[in-house]
């Protein structure tokens, strides 16, 4: 396995669409389209705010991402973002009402939860990871991690102190105990559902760089 880490390019944008839809929007609603929309419009939230964008390379294939944000620089990669009517006419065209519906209101409670912590926790941040995720078929390969410890690399040259992140139960959040973060807050919110609704436990944690 050739592992490469590389700077995010415009043409990477559909693969990490693709990556994002894998990890977290397929099976969630009923038309593929649809979730792929959805999971273009989570990325593009993500771009909006990164300064430090990275993907992981096997063997040529894109099998990892994360994005990051450092305070008070400029967000380089919203050039990268996809035009924001495309994934709404996407949506519009591939889902019903109560799909949408249901998406809008997973984004709310997911926003309102992420201010929730950043009002209570008493506490600056110089810098944040806004987005990870790996492939299924390369997770237990070290992929994850390299991520990270490159993202720390770059914050420490950047002179960064601290960052924070936000992940969930939906996630391998223990991931980010076994790498030594500390949880700083935690919350339980209520998601819709076709059938109604589910709980998901919402964390954030933060790493010292010191």
């Amino acid at each position: 396995m050739e592992l490469k880490i590389r700077q995010i390019e415009q043409k990477d944008i559909g693969s990490m669409v693709d990556l994002i839809h894998e990890a977290w929007f397929k099976g969630t609603y009923s038309n593929e389209a649809f979730e792929k929309a959805a999971s273009t419009i989570s990325l593009n939230k993500a771009l909006y705010h990164t300064t430090i964008g990275r993907v992981a390379e096997v063997d040529g294939e894109i099998l990892g991402l994360i994005l990051c944000a450092v305070k008070d620089q400029k967000p380089i990669y919203r050039q990268f973002q996809v035009h924001p009517l495309d994934p709404l006419i996407e949506l519009s065209s591939h889902g019903n009402n109560e799909e949408f519906d249901r998406l809008i209101e997973t984004f709310k409670a997911e926003c309102t939860v992420y201010d929730q912590f950043l009002e209570e926790i008493d506490q600056s941040f110089d810098a944040s990871i806004e987005y990870i995720a790996v492939s299924s078929k390369a997770q237990g390969k070290g992929i994850g991690k390299s991520l990270i410890f490159e993202s720390l690399q770059e914050f420490k040259q950047e002179a960064c102190r601290n960052l924070y992140l936000f992940t969930d139960t939906d996630c391998n959040y223990k991931f980010y105990d076994y790498l030594d973060f500390d949880r700083i807050a935690q919350s339980t919110i209520d998601l819709p559902t076709q059938e109604g609704s589910r709980q998901r436990e919402e964390f954030m944690y933060a790493y010292s760089l010191d």
